[in-house]
């Protein structure tokens, strides 16, 4: 399934929407990022615990909320405590065959990569949050 850059936006947009607000208003620093593929922030990868890079859907990459809130209070630049989740399109669409499926695996994506904002590990999305690990 292939959608235009425009109407993959418009899904991850929606999926951010969708996000409860008091959960949005706790995130510090985090940018959301759509990538085509996976690219250089996903190299080193443990290739047998996570997959190929080419076959990842998302990435969490930065320090965690409380780190980035350490941080702050000692004084260290935003800049240096910035945190980006990257959602990748090829691999997101080729993952769904219809516009609801991709629909629901951006939005599962996009909170499975913010739970590790707020601390969580895959391990901890599993046990939790199976259908979101």
């Amino acid at each position: 399934m292939r959608l235009s850059q425009k109407e993959f936006d418009a899904l991850v947009e929606r999926a951010y929407a969708a996000i409860p607000q008091e959960f949005k208003d706790k995130l510090l620093n985090v940018e959301i990022l759509v990538r085509d593929e996976p690219g250089p922030e996903a190299e080193g990868m443990d290739d047998e615990e996570e997959g190929e890079p080419g076959d990842l859907l998302g990435l969490y990459v930065g320090p965690m909320r409380h780190e980035i809130q350490s941080g702050m209070l000692a004084g260290d630049s935003p800049d240096t405590l910035q945190a980006q989740v990257f959602l990748y399109k090829g691999p997101l669409e080729d993952s769904c065959d219809t516009k609801p499926q991709l629909a629901k695996e951006i939005s599962v994506t996009l909170r499975h990569e913010l739970a590790h904002h707020f601390g969580f590990e895959d391990e901890d999305l599993e046990r939790i949050w199976p259908e979101g690990a």
